[in-house]
This record gives C-alpha cells, structure tokens and sequence, in this order.
C-alpha cells in the first residue's frame, strides 16, 4: 500500500486601509519627494562595542503598542524587515511500503518557516479525501484511541486495534494543537467539505522554525489489497 504526496501552496493575506493619510511633498526643477515625514537623519551605525540603527527629526519614532496593535516607526525599522517569508518541505513523495495489518506504520515531513520581523504564521493541512483506491475502497481517517480526536482536535492513538490514518506535528508552533507525540488527528478533508485545519502557528516571527510531521497509519486483517493513494496540501498564512 503506497500513499503518495504532495501539493504546497503559499497564501499571502494582505490587509489595506483607506483611512487618511498626511505625508511629506517636496518638490523643486529637479526633484519630487513624497514620504510620511522628513527627517533629520537616520540609518545604520556600528563601532567595535556598539551596533545602532535610528531616526533623527521624526515626531516620534519608536515602537508603540496598544489593543494587540503594534506600530515601528522609524527608518531603522527597515532592517528588522531583511527575512523573506519562506516555507519549505524536505520531501514530496511518502510511501509506506507494504503495511502488516496491526502494526503501525509511520513517516514523516519536516516544514520550515521564515518570516519577517513583526509577524507570525499559521500553517493549515487539509487531505483532498482519504487514503483509497476508490471512493468504495478506502482507509478510514483515524479517530485515535477513544474515538475522541477530530480534524481540529487531537488525542492519544497508541493501541493496535484502533484502525486508521492519521498524523501528529511537534514542534514549537504545534504544541498548542499536540500535547505529546503521541497525540494524532485526521486530516481535514475536502471531500467532506471540511475547512483546512491549523496545526502551527506562532505570533512572533521565527527563522528556520522547524515543525516534524509523523504520518501514521494502522489497518485491519480486512483491508483489501492495493495501492492507496492521497494527497495533503499544506498552506502557510502570514500573520501582520
């Protein structure tokens, strides 16, 4: 039984405002300056013992925070936004070989995340349908131990007659949604209707953040021979 894989798309949301804004205009034969203010001075400075970026001249520059919003204002503001936004899969192909009914089988994906600074992500799983051969002929998503973990919800799936395909994310940014290992969910799937699921997310920005995905699955002495087959698409949302 081969389960094969993947489709990775990247979802950018961006929100826009239309409320006022004043700006600097200056303007002379030879130049047009339009920018939010003028300031005296600003960049990027170093010696042997110090490292500084400011802002000279503007109102008030600074990082300011109220309600969960935070502003930075100011040229050095620049240099925290260096880190592209970058999502990465080691791998696009899982195939577990020949599966032995009542003993469990596992694999894994390793998700890699970078993001600008001042912004954190989510990323979401969602399966196009189950493990099948045909829509008649299928291995049946997990439900774990005590048929208690759902597409948002994960549990313990340890035993070897809880029959299914499911799968676990450790990692920093999974820990809210994966207490332990040990802890599985079904994939939301598509042809269910069912909305992708999250299974990371941080609201800091993060380099190289690393989250492990196991995939697991366990079938019974009745499954029928074959080649089983799905797919798994996983979307990265930035946070701002």
């Amino acid at each position: 039984m081969k389960f094969k894989f993947i489709f990775i798309s990247a979802l950018l949301l961006l929100y826009l405002s239309t409320s006022l804004i004043h700006a600097q205009h200056f303007t002379s034969d030879s130049y047009i300056i339009d920018w939010g203010n003028f300031n005296m001075t600003s960049g990027h400075k170093s010696s042997t013992n110090y490292h500084l970026t400011d802002t000279v001249g503007q109102n008030a520059p600074g990082l300011s925070e109220k309600n969960g919003i935070r502003v930075k204002a100011g040229f050095q503001y620049i240099y925290d936004m260096s880190s592209a936004i970058s999502f990465t899969i080691d791998k696009l192909n899982i195939d577990f070989g020949t599966l032995v009914p009542g003993i469990g089988v596992t694999d894994t994906n390793l998700l890699t995340v970078t993001t600008p600074s001042g912004r954190g992500y989510q990323i979401m799983a969602q399966e196009n349908h189950p493990l099948w051969i045909n829509s008649s002929n299928f291995i049946a998503n997990t439900t774990c131990d005590a048929n208690d973990c759902t597409p948002t919800l994960s549990a313990p799936w340890t035993s070897s007659d809880k029959y299914g395909f499911g799968y676990n994310v450790t990692g920093i940014g999974a820990t809210a949604y994966f207490l332990t290992s040990t802890h599985f969910r079904p994939f939301a799937d598509f042809s269910q209707n069912q909305e992708p699921a999250i299974i990371a997310s941080e609201s800091s920005p993060v380099k190289n953040r690393e989250a492990m995905v196991t995939y697991r699955v366990l079938v019974s002495p009745l499954q029928s021979a074959g080649n089983y087959e799905n797919y798994i698409t996983y979307t990265l949302v930035p946070r701002y």
